[in-house]
């Protein structure tokens, strides 16, 4: 085989190789910014609350910047109706305002309570997969010494926190545990459900 044949064939595999690698690297960044809309809205949301987990402030000023992200990414009225399970219909109407209010506050000592898998420099997405009319969005905390703690997130639509999943324990499922414990315990009583919710500023 002469020196310009074979010199000519790999030209041809060095372009051919190199255009592999620039595709299967244009596909690698494609894929990591077109993230779907769930996607990047959980990706703000879990990146605000990083920001709030490494702010070092204390608890009960962490529970507060962390209500206030609550209250504006998700529904906490329709959350903690559900929470109530059997008992939603005998909540006092004149009590529901206190109600939303403090499911609120404990959604967010639950957060402080797991504020160690949010103390992490930043956010990533690992998959995300559709179920109804909600996205199940993965996404991991990276840690500066490169471990990380997977996070589940349920998006309703594009834009609102339907639940959230930490260590395998779904905070909506928490609540209605508790929510209803309590109830049956207190025969339905929910001064104690009240004195339950108010709780969560101690913990």
């Amino acid at each position: 085989m002469s020196d310009s044949v074979f010199n000519s064939r790999l030209s041809r595999r060095g372009l051919l190789g190199l255009g592999a690698l620039l595709a299967s690297t244009s596909l690698a960044g494609h894929k990591a910014l077109a993230l779907s809309p769930a996607e990047r809205y959980v990706t703000t949301v879990g990146t605000n609350v990083l920001r709030v987990a490494n702010s070092g402030a204390g608890k009960a000023a962490m529970r507060q910047r962390l209500s206030n992200l609550i209250n504006q990414n998700a529904n906490v009225r329709s959350v903690g109706l559900v929470a109530l399970g059997p008992y939603r219909k005998n909540l006092p109407p004149g009590k529901a305002g206190e109600f939303v209010k403090l499911v609120s506050f404990y959604m967010a000592a639950f957060f402080v309570y797991y504020i160690d898998e949010f103390q992490g420099s930043k956010i990533e997405i690992d998959s995300s997969s559709k179920q109804g009319n909600a996205t199940l969005v993965n996404s991991l905390v990276r840690f500066k010494n490169g471990s990380t703690t997977q996070v589940r997130w349920r998006i309703l639509g594009a834009g609102q926190v339907g639940d959230i999943n930490v260590r395998g324990v779904w905070l909506s499922l928490q609540l209605k545990k508790r929510f209803t414990d309590v109830l049956k315990r207190s025969k339905g009583d929910f001064d104690a459900l009240f004195a339950e919710l108010k709780s969560a500023e101690s913990w």
